[in-house]
């Protein structure tokens, strides 16, 4: 890269203060913001063209840079802005600018380094700021604290470190202005440390080379053009002369007599004598196969030269003679507005300021430093995750990817995934019983309509038994010898038999809601719910997926009752409900199970049932083309035991097949109430007492489906 050639263009400094009457003309204003622009433009096209080269220079570091109208960083974007009309004022060479960025890469790789180093030293500076700011406070005090107390209660105000981001830690004006004090002491042996980083990772800008000989230039005529400081403030001149001569070797600085003496002062260190410019060769500058880390740095600061820098900065200080900076037309007085320092050494830090490469905000860095620990969590969270899944065993995996399966199908169709979750759970509960009757399904779809049964069959001449009443028949044959034709023996043949099957099979479960099913029992109730849907819907689905082979009309459907004050259908039959999906139906039906509902009258439900058949219904269940089966659960004795037996008597009259289960510890009164409706006067009872092992009920359950269903066949 040549030196001038490559230049992209300087750019005359834009005073928005002339106007017209200065020989400013609108176009030549123009004229500025078109090369301002120009140059805007090439020199973001430069430093894009070098995007992979800043990669592989911060190696984990990952911003971008765009020439932008201000310096700041764009967190969401990973951007770093720099100001092209500053750089355009400056004069910058596209190698400068190159530089600039390296440098600024090289601050928040140090930052990145020692995250915890860097956050410590900001929280160090601002307890010396307070020391400092105290200090100056003082001086203002004692000038204006009388003649202008307003101005000096201004310098008092605390206001939050970041406005924008409130974390209860303040400083007033005066503080802020010594922090800057502080702040730049760190900042210049922080570029010492990351110019030589560039100089070493980046060949480019070795001294000798010529983006070294632009670096050196560039501080030489713009940053630090300035060869004598002997009129700076002291503790400014101690800093500066040990920047100013790292980065321009072969030019000496002025200083005043006081600070040059100081220069050769010795420092012991270690069990050592050091020169202030030995301690920044042999401790600030990185070396060889080793990177400085910004604590041990900062560690050996304020153990060698910060105590010199705080000795030159306290005879500054006492030195100084406050004085209010004049008021402008128009202006707000210092004291007045956001821009009020009290900074004793105002205008020397605004020069700094002006040249200071380094213009993004501590607080943005810290806003990055945060974002930047945010993402490495984020990266290290998802790294352990991915850990995590490979360790995960292949039924781990299956059961993860069915539960992102489950939660997909509860949002698409309204289900409360806790509500789906405990469906499941008590689908587990109930899986063996589940099985049982899958194998019931199974054989009354797999087995045979037709039935072998081994009767006896006459009359034979020979055979196995002889019917004594065919003998007296065939009497006067035998009286006649006529054996011939005497046919009075019977033989035990096996015959192939039709088995009537129903068409059709409702299952209706009637739950007792009471006040006395308490919360256990009602977790048995519903796990019968799921027992007879689940199954039932089972069923059903294996009749359909078979009615091709089987050519069967037998369809399974199930209704479910509850009862307390009165009686509810929570469940319709198909028919009825129109439901395509009895599983999500089944899911939300278990809101109705949580809460009692007074009373035990179980007559009502058992009365809507009665009343629900048609004439039809009754000559089909008579015919035995139904099956109607209805299953009660309850923990006591019926509310209106008249009204309950007579509704089981006209069920049972029906052909309806009825039964129930007392479940629970229950009175002596309740069992002889379920006792008188269920079973008093019946051929066969029709009343179960489970007792306190209620948990025995989905068994009972079980064997009584098996019982009334395992004579059926397709």
């Amino acid at each position: 890269m040549k030196q001038f050639i490559e230049n992209l263009p300087a750019i005359k400094k834009i005073d928005t203060q002339k106007d017209e009457s200065f020989g400013e003309t609108e176009k030549e204003k123009e004229k500025m913001n078109q090369e301002a622009e120009r140059y805007r433009q090439e020199a973001q096209e430069f430093v894009d063209s070098h995007r992979r080269f800043f990669t592989t220079f911060a190696k984990d570091v990952s911003l971008n840079f765009k020439i932008s109208d201000g310096f700041y960083i764009d967190l969401e974007k990973g951007e770093v802005n720099l100001d092209g009309k500053w750089f355009s004022e400056k004069g910058f060479s596209k190698e400068q600018i190159l530089w600039g960025c390296l440098h600024e890469l090289e601050h928040f790789r140090d930052l990145d380094a020692d995250a915890s180093g860097v956050m410590k030293n900001f929280e160090y500076i601002r307890s010396q700021a307070k020391k400092t700011g105290g200090i100056i406070l003082k001086k203002w005090e004692e000038k204006y604290g009388q003649s202008d107390p307003e101005f000096v209660e201004n310098l008092k105000k605390q206001k939050p470190l970041n406005p924008k981001k409130p974390d209860g830690k303040t400083m007033n004006a005066v503080e802020r202005s010594a922090y800057k004090i502080h702040h730049t002491f760190y900042n210049i042996f922080d570029d010492i440390n990351d110019n030589n980083n560039v100089a070493r990772k980046a060949p480019a800008f070795e001294e000798k080379a010529n983006g070294g000989q632009e670096t050196k230039r560039l501080y030489q005529e713009k940053l630090f053009a300035k060869t004598d400081y002997s009129a700076l403030p002291r503790h400014l001149q101690f800093v500066y002369k040990l920047l100013r001569e790292e980065m321009v070797k072969d030019e000496s600085v002025v200083l005043n007599e006081e600070v040059a003496e100081i220069m050769k002062r010795k420092i012991e260190f270690q069990g050592r004598q050091y020169s202030p410019k030995e301690i920044v060769d042999s401790f600030i500058k990185p070396k060889k196969n080793r990177d400085t880390l910004a604590s041990q740095r900062h560690f050996v600061l304020q153990k060698t030269l910060e105590p010199i820098f705080a000795e030159l900065l306290a005879k500054d200080l006492n030195e100084w003679e406050p004085k209010k900076p004049e008021k402008q037309e128009g202006q707000p007085q210092k004291g007045e507005g956001e821009g009020e320092s009290g900074n004793p050494f105002d205008e020397e830090y605004q020069d700094y300021d002006k040249n200071n490469p380094d213009q993004i905000s501590e607080e943005d860095i810290k806003n990055w430093m945060d974002k930047n620990e945010d993402d490495k969590k984020e990266a290290e969270a998802r790294k352990a995750k991915a850990q995590a899944q490979e360790n995960k065993t292949p039924q781990e995996k299956a059961d993860e990817a069915q539960a992102e399966i489950d939660k997909s199908w509860c949002e698409k169709n309204g289900i409360d995934q806790n509500k789906f979750i405990n469906f499941k759970k008590i689908e587990a509960q109930v899986e063996p019983y589940l099985q049982q009757l899958s194998k019931l399904w199974q054989k009354i779809i797999f087995g045979s309509s037709r039935e072998m049964k081994r009767e006896k069959e006459g009359y034979f001449k020979t055979g196995t038994e002889m019917n004594v009443q065919k003998v007296i028949e065939e009497w006067p044959k035998i009286q006649e010898k006529k054996f011939e034709d005497v046919r009075v023996m019977e033989r035990i043949v096996s015959k192939e038999k039709l088995v009537q099957m129903p068409e059709r099979i409702n299952i209706r479960l009637v739950g007792d809601m009471s006040g006395s099913m308490d919360e256990k029992k009602r977790h048995i109730l519903q796990q019968c719910v799921v027992l007879i849907l689940s199954s039932l819907r089972e069923f059903n689905t294996q009749l359909n997926r078979t009615r091709s082979q089987t050519k069967s009309k037998l369809e399974v459907d199930t209704e479910v009752w509850i009862f307390g004050d009165d009686a509810q259908k929570i469940k319709k039959l198909r028919k009825e409900s129109r439901i395509s999906d009895e599983r999500i139906e089944t899911i939300k039906l278990f809101e109705k199970l949580d809460n009692t509902i007074g009373y035990t009258y179980d007559d009502k439900a058992l009365g809507e049932i009665q009343k629900s058949f048609s004439a039809e219904d009754l000559q089909k269940i008579s015919q035995k083309k139904t099956m109607e089966i209805v299953f009660e659960i309850t923990d006591g004795g019926s509310s209106d035991s008249e009204a309950s037996k007579k509704a089981v008597d006209k069920l049972i009259e029906s052909g309806v097949i009825e039964r129930a289960f007392q479940i629970g510890a229950v009175s002596d009164e309740d069992k002889k109430i379920f006792d008188e409706v269920w079973n008093a006067g019946r051929k066969e009872k029709q009343g179960e007492v489970i007792g306190e092992e209620i948990a025995n009920l989905i068994p009972a359950i079980t064997q009584a489906l098996k019982k009334y269903l395992s004579g059926v066949r397709l």
